[in-house]
């Protein structure tokens, strides 16, 4: 007669000088080496968004200071364009955090000019050209000071607003989606009723999308119910 003899004793079968848990290691390493990858990524289209956005200041103050000059028309065009291009790269959220320090950098250029203007207006007071451009520049530095303050808070509103906008979209297409699975069920049940004939005191059995929710969900109480007892 057959008889299974076992043992007590544990065998491991394996690769010699394998450790455990090094597979799932690698995996989380790799997880976090791809999330700080896509950190160094977004930091550096940031940065140079920024960047630009300086160059773009000192071309714009460079051609209010003689509008006339075609050329320098030309490079503050191109570099506006360059800027918001590299500002379209980011998302909603850092668009607000570029922009205020943009607006900082600007602010400060204006200052530092207006400071220039007011030194030669105390040596000549009477003169109303310097007078005017001293009030263009002053007038400047307040106005992008207070873009730049209000910037990161509008582009946090405007990133909460577009994020919601997004999960409600995502909730409609999910809903749509199990309407028509629900539809495409009720027809696909009622086809099968009715090729096997089955009946309720004489009369035909249909379901609609309606009735397949209903019983899902008692189905799914039911097995909540049972839960307690076994």
């Amino acid at each position: 007669m057959w008889e299974y003899k076992y043992s007590d004793e544990l065998y491991h079968y394996g690769v010699k000088g394998m450790k455990w848990g090094v597979i799932r290691a690698r995996r989380q390493n790799e997880k976090v080496d791809k999330s700080f990858k896509k950190w160094q990524e977004n930091a550096k289209k940031r940065d140079t968004a920024i960047d630009l956005g300086k160059k773009a200041n000192i071309a714009r103050m460079d051609y209010e200071r003689d509008r006339k000059n075609k050329q320098l028309k030309s490079t503050y065009k191109q570099a506006n364009k360059d800027y918001k291009k590299a500002l379209r790269a980011n998302t909603t959220y850092r668009k607000g955090a570029i922009r205020g320090e943009v607006g900082k950098d600007a602010s400060r250029k204006y200052l530092s000019e207006a400071k220039k203007i007011q030194k030669q207006l105390n040596k000549d007071p009477g003169n109303k050209q310097l007078k005017k451009q001293y009030d263009y520049m002053k007038g400047q530095h307040d106005v992008e000071r207070a873009r730049a303050r209000k910037a990161p808070e509008v582009g946090a509103k405007r990133s909460a607003r577009k994020a919601a906008a997004k999960r409600a979209m995502t909730m409609s297409i999910k809903a749509a989606a199990t309407t028509a699975a629900v539809t495409v069920g009720a027809a696909a049940v009622n086809k099968c009723l009715d090729s096997n004939n089955v009946t309720i005191n004489g009369k035909n059995i249909r379901f609609n999308a309606q009735n397949l929710r209903d019983a899902g969900a008692f189905i799914k109480k039911g097995k909540e119910f049972m839960g307690f007892f076994y």
